[in-house]
């Protein structure tokens, strides 16, 4: 029996942790607003303490900050935050994609391309928050792929707030995004054909390429700071920073 609650409880949260990922990604809560848990609790009508443990998980992948005494926000990131993300990220995928090319057949290559065919439907639609789990999906195969679980960690750790803002920023500027999942086919054609050079080409470039408008004082950067979505002040990177220490 107590089992049983301990399994029924553990549902609970995953299905409140969900429900606030979706609303992250789609806008509903962006970056810097409050998360306040009896407010979610009441909405949601589950206990202070099943929100609480989701926001708890959330704050371990870096989406949200908890900061004690005051309650939890949305992550914001800042050009800082982006740009150091986004070069560890790079330094780390291009590892577990070599690691991934020396031991993928036939099969982990179908289902390669079984998930880049989901991404591209999703976004062809323009369907910013399926897309950004489409993309993570294809992702997360590929560092599953190379054997190592501490680098599947890590990068998840990096990735997913970095996912997180891509999706808001695009959906709140209603930018197309069937260009997006061309950067993709070169990382799956590099894997295919093993070869080092083509896949450290590709996987950087792929890392790389999107973040970087958000970076300086292009027209993205300027929209996305219009938003409120990227903030230059060292409060929102250090609270970004001390939010992927937690749990």
């Amino acid at each position: 029996m107590e089992h049983d609650a301990a399994s029924k409880a553990s549902s609970r949260v995953e299905v409140v942790r969900l429900h606030l990922l979706q609303a992250i990604f789609s806008g509903k809560y962006p970056p810097g607003s409050p998360l306040r848990e009896t407010g979610l609790a009441r909405e949601l009508g589950v206990s202070q303490a099943t929100v609480r443990e989701a926001l708890q998980r959330l704050a371990h992948s870096g989406l949200v900050t908890r900061t004690s005494n005051v309650g939890s926000t949305v992550t914001r990131l800042s050009p800082a935050d982006v740009q150091e993300r986004m070069e560890l990220r790079s330094l780390l995928e291009v590892r577990a994609a070599l690691a991934a090319a020396e031991r993928i057949g036939p099969a982990e290559m179908a289902e390669m391309e079984r998930r880049l065919a989901v991404f591209s439907g999703f976004m062809n639609s323009d369907s910013y928050f399926e897309s950004a789990q489409a993309d993570l999906s294809f992702h997360r195969y590929i560092w599953k792929c190379s054997g190592n679980q501490t680098l599947y960690r890590l990068l998840d750790q990096l990735t997913l707030p970095l996912v997180a803002f891509a999706s808001i920023v695009l959906s709140y500027c209603h930018e197309h995004l069937a260009d997006v999942v061309h950067a993709h086919q070169p990382m799956l054609d590099a894997l295919r054909a093993k070869d080092p050079a083509l896949i450290e080409d590709a996987f950087r470039t792929g890392a790389e390429s999107f973040y970087r408008e958000y970076l300086g004082n292009g027209l993205r950067a300027r929209n996305a700071m219009a938003f409120g979505l990227l903030s230059t002040g060292a409060a929102d990177s250090t609270g970004a920073a001390n939010s992927a220490g937690n749990g």
